[in-house]
């Protein structure tokens, strides 16, 4: 079953188009990588389809529902999930308290007077936590947590909303070692348990090789090539305009490398 379909999409600021009459579709269970370089439209590309930004045109069809334009409170309640270059999480509150809001969104609940949010869907909440390995963080304040934990809590709360399809925006992107794979190895095992489709942006080739069902380049805002990873990895155009530079950097010592530079 086909989940997400996008047609001709397009978003121009000023005289630039950086997403440039772009089409691929998502299957049900489906993990599939958007790579390219730096301006290739990827990150513009995840805010159209997340409601961030409204499309100049094209469609997105999504569980078959024309989406473009709407807003990400609605995106969100209709199944699709979203994380961020850079976590989007309430640093005075706790930890459990982000997932709880979470929760309470997806269920409409946070217009409901006179209830305190704080003992509402505290059981969910909790067991959201413990997916991500967070479960003994839980009363922690946000603020006072690592940048990977922050990650992981991010992926709780995308989780909260149930998602058919979670948008992942360089999931692993400012986490360095053994602790940016085992976030990726986390987050591939939970989608493929729940069979979720996962769409998602990454610079670190080894993550795309390993663990994407299908590959699409994305180059000066257009679809450049796609395919499994094996016909990505060997696709000249491919190698020429990314893939040589991105896996010299994947060679590289980490303090020389680029994660988490905007794109």
């Amino acid at each position: 079953m086909t989940l997400l379909v996008v047609r001709d999409l397009r978003k121009a600021f000023g005289g630039v188009e950086a997403v440039a009459g772009v089409g691929f579709s998502v299957g049900e269970g489906e993990v599939v990588a958007v790579i390219g370089p730096n301006g290739a439209g990827k990150t513009t590309c995840f805010n159209l389809l997340g409601g961030q930004l409204k499309p100049d045109s094209g469609s997105i069809r999504f569980q078959g529902r024309e989406i473009a334009g709407k807003p990400p409170y609605a995106m969100f309640r209709l199944g699709l999930g979203r994380t961020f270059q850079v976590a989007a999480t309430f640093f005075t509150m706790t930890v459990r308290e982000n997932v709880q809001l979470a929760v309470l969104s997806h269920r409409s609940h946070l217009r409901r007077p006179w209830v305190p949010v704080a003992t509402l869907a505290v059981a969910e909440s909790d067991a959201l936590l413990e997916r991500v390995g967070l479960g003994a963080l839980a009363d922690h304040a946000v603020g006072t947590i690592s940048y990977g934990d922050l990650k992981r809590l991010e992926l709780a709360m995308a989780l909260a909303g149930q998602p058919r399809l979670l948008l992942a925006d360089e999931p692993t992107a400012g986490i360095a070692g053994g602790e940016r794979h085992a976030l990726a190895e986390l987050l591939v095992e939970i989608v493929r348990a729940g069979g979720i489709s996962v769409l998602f942006t990454e610079h670190d080739m080894e993550m795309v090789f390993d663990h994407a069902d299908r590959v699409i380049v994305l180059h000066r805002g257009a679809i450049l090539a796609e395919g499994a990873p094996d016909v990505i990895r060997a696709d000249a155009r491919v190698r020429e305009v990314y893939l040589g530079s991105a896996l010299e950097d994947e060679a590289a010592p980490r303090e020389d490398r680029g994660d988490g530079a905007p794109c």
